[in-house]
């Protein structure tokens, strides 16, 4: 059995890995357990830190938008704000609705989406 969760672990962990080179250098994502740990920079310099439980996603929002060259998931209707913000630089707190990762040129929105589910997904079978 323990090796069993060691493995599920190495699979959160790949899928994570994969994640964070397709997203680019501009979000660094870990986790704690069920807790998602997003951090975002801007011209190399962290701006700010997002934290939220992979079972308050709504996976069946996750979507990419052309308009905005986003990917996002919402949190589930029934929740006030499920994403744990904090801006870095002003120490500002805010609680927001939804997860989303800004994409720069040359990275395919499709790509990241699919990422994003399967490393959701595995968060999801394993905590």
């Amino acid at each position: 059995m323990f090796v069993t969760a060691i493995s599920y672990g190495q699979d959160v962990d790949a899928r994570i890995d994969a994640f964070n080179e397709a997203i680019g250098k501009e979000y660094n994502v870990s986790n704690k357990g069920k807790i998602l740990l997003v951090n975002g920079f801007r011209e190399g310099k962290q701006v700010k830190t997002e934290k939220v439980n992979v079972f308050d996603l709504d996976m069946a929002t996750l979507k990419f938008s052309e308009t905005d060259n986003t990917v996002s998931v919402n949190c589930h209707s029934d929740l006030d704000g499920c994403v744990d913000q904090v801006l870095v630089l002003d120490k500002k707190k805010t609680y927001r609705k939804r997860l989303v990762f800004g994409l720069s040129d040359g990275i395919s929105g499709l790509e990241i989406v699919e990422k994003l589910r399967l490393m959701l997904n595995e968060m999801v079978k394993t905590y």
